[in-house]
């Protein structure tokens, strides 16, 4: 039997101590992915603030990477201009697939990926 493939899946953002969890429309474009992360950082501000992320106004504050798994990189995937209007499926992004930001700073540099991740096996004290 035939599996239906999901009209939508969701992305993790990831950032400092932050997953934001957006549900993204198969159909939906990389610029509208970037304005539903902007949207989700300015809805809790205050927390936001205290786990370290930087404050965005715009889908020009930040980048969005995957991390290549093989070389341990993260690589930002092209957003803008043309590449803004391609589909989340034609990008090729996978349901889960865990994204990172790197945020921009006054001058526009883009800073390394700021992301906590927990370990996966509870450390015992001795």
């Amino acid at each position: 039997m035939l599996q239906a493939v999901p009209d939508v899946q969701q992305a993790l953002v990831k950032t400092h101590r932050l997953t934001i969890v957006i549900a993204t429309p198969l159909a939906s474009t990389l610029g509208q992915l970037k304005e539903n992360i902007v949207s989700a950082l300015n809805q809790f501000e205050d927390e936001e603030n205290a786990a370290g992320v930087p404050k965005v106004s715009d889908v020009g504050d930040f980048e969005v990477c995957r991390l290549n798994v093989s070389t341990n990189k993260y690589i930002i995937i092209s957003t803008s201009g043309a590449n803004a209007k391609t589909t989340i499926k034609d990008a090729g992004l996978k349901g889960w697939e865990k994204l990172f930001l790197r945020f921009k700073d006054e001058e526009g540099n883009l800073a390394e990926v700021d992301v906590d991740m927990p370990p996966l096996l509870d450390e015992e004290d001795d």
